[in-house]
């Protein structure tokens, strides 16, 4: 059964550092935002699926296996950890270096959580998108973070 997770579309995994964020206006925060996110580049197509490598817990070896389980078994609270665009994680680097530029306008100039995630979260058609899929697949949408990066589902 190890195997069958490691070939899954969304493998349950995440484990996600929690981001200290203060209060600044969006007026604020001139240079380091990200240009205009593109939506996703192609329509959704169930039969392409990769596997990611690094996906997998450490303790899901064969040695761990203890079987199948029933179809019906619940599993609450997987995690899917999504990742930012090259561009907007290049925004984001560059915003995270103004914070601690004395001649930066952002210098100390703190996102509070809903800021950061529209700012540098990725876009809300893609974001729409995959939890319409999740669902679509029979999955609860339990929490979309407000950083937009990671969905409990």
């Amino acid at each position: 059964m190890i195997s069958k997770f490691r070939s899954a579309p969304f493998p349950a995994v995440a484990l996600v550092a929690a981001l200290a964020l203060s209060f600044v206006s969006f007026a604020q925060l001139t240079e380091a935002r990200p240009q205009e996110r593109a939506p996703l580049r192609q329509r959704w197509d169930d039969s392409r699926r990769i596997t990611l490598a690094g996906n997998t817990r450490p303790e899901a070896t064969p040695e761990n296996d203890r079987g199948p389980v029933p179809a019906g078994f619940p599993m609450e609270h997987m995690l899917l950890q999504l990742k930012r665009s090259p561009e907007n994680e290049q925004a984001l680097e560059a915003y995270l270096d103004e914070l601690s530029d004395h001649t930066s306008p952002n210098y100390h100039h703190w996102l509070t959580a809903n800021e950061f995630g529209e700012t540098y979260g990725v876009a809300e058609e893609d974001l729409r998108a995959v939890t319409d899929w999740l669902t679509s697949q029979g999955f609860t949408i339990n929490v979309i973070y407000p950083s937009r990066m990671l969905i409990d589902f």
